[in-house]
């Protein structure tokens, strides 16, 4: 448990980049393109430089200088934040354990943050109803999270937890 700080970032970047290479695979396998973190950059930076919260047209704001790395940095760091909120849930609430079954159902949770919160704050939407394949969208973004939950519960199983 003293070491929840260390765990909580390892677990994060872990199923991180488990997510990514999940993206990598449909993108050589199905040609469907990994997620752009420049708009999220570009949302962090606007929110940071102009106090603009909700960008209902972010994908037609101008680009902003570092807007690609910043969104990766933002990525993994959202990532570990949900490390962070995995421990908790498997520690502190005892609600998860390390199994792939409670990584999916973390999985299947996590993803209100892009649905209910991230989609319809950068103009595309609740549940990504606003982009030009809401469908897709919605089992795009499940089906990372469910990735991303999975390699967190590995990654905490790795851990000896």
């Amino acid at each position: 448990m003293e070491n929840f700080i260390f765990d909580s970032i390892f677990a994060g970047i872990f199923c991180c980049i488990a997510m990514d290479i999940w993206q990598r695979i449909l993108f050589l396998t199905l040609d469907i393109p990994p997620s752009n973190w420049s708009s999220a950059g570009r949302w962090l930076i606007m929110l940071i430089s102009k106090k603009i919260f909700v960008n209902q047209n972010l994908d037609n704001e101008s680009p902003i200088k570092y807007e690609l790395q910043i969104g990766w940095i933002f990525h993994y760091c959202v990532a570990i934040g949900y490390g962070f909120a995995y421990f908790f849930f498997l520690k502190v609430f005892d609600i998860f354990d390390t199994s792939i079954f409670s990584g999916f159902i973390f999985g299947l949770i996590s993803v209100v943050i892009p649905w209910f919160f991230f989609l319809p704050i950068t103009g595309k939407g609740f549940m990504g109803n606003k982009t030009p394949n809401p469908n897709l969208t919605k089992l795009l973004s499940t089906c990372s999270h469910v990735v991303l939950g999975i390699f967190l519960a590995v990654g905490f199983s790795f851990l000896g937890y």
